[in-house]
């Protein structure tokens, strides 16, 4: 299912969330505050934020977009359980790739903007290669955390073509007339 669904074909879909994301993640590269924050944290710890970052956007898109589905509207007792699994994978890989992308993206501009004489200079030390990647990876994780924001001005349709197969797309357009020709009738 998730490989149907095709998780890269989300990245289209918010647009918006991925120009919030680029524009906080941007201003964490040019800002002096970050470079010492990023330098100062073990590297365990910025994955572990970096996990929890992508855990939020992932569960914000999923509940905010409506994508979470509910016992009552499976058709099968099983049916929501595998529903919901492959959309946490999907949105998951998808936000993922959202960061991977714009990490590298970061990585690239601090490389090109930040100079390695300004950068030890604030960070009072000498600095190598490596702190330009930590560098990246906490400004990728604030700018996530603005996705989030930026995914409210995201289509929901789109978001909900670009989860679901074209197959299950049907199937609930048609689960969701029916609900709606049951409340008319009553």
């Amino acid at each position: 299912m998730v490989r149907s669904n095709r998780p890269g074909r989300m990245l289209p879909a918010l647009t918006t969330s991925i120009a919030a994301a680029a524009a906080v993640g941007t201003f964490g590269v040019f800002y002096s505050s970050m470079w010492t924050l990023a330098d100062s944290l073990h590297p365990a710890r910025l994955l572990l934020i970096g996990l929890l970052v992508i855990a939020a956007l992932t569960f914000w898109l999923i509940f905010r977009n409506r994508l979470w589905t509910k016992r009552r509207d499976a058709v099968y007792a099983w049916q929501g359980g595998l529903d919901n699994t492959t959309t946490v994978i999907m949105v998951g890989t998808s936000v993922a790739l959202m960061f991977l992308v714009l990490f590298a993206f970061l990585f690239a501009l601090g490389l090109v903007v930040v100079d390695d004489g300004q950068l030890g200079s604030e960070l009072m030390h000498s600095v190598s290669f490596f702190n330009y990647p930590r560098l990246a990876w906490l400004a990728a994780c604030l700018g996530t955390l603005a996705g989030a924001l930026g995914s409210n001005f995201d289509s929901d349709d789109e978001i909900r073509r670009a989860t679901y197969s074209k197959r299950e797309s049907e199937r609930r357009e048609r689960r969701e007339r029916r609900d709606t020709d049951d409340e008319a009738e009553a």
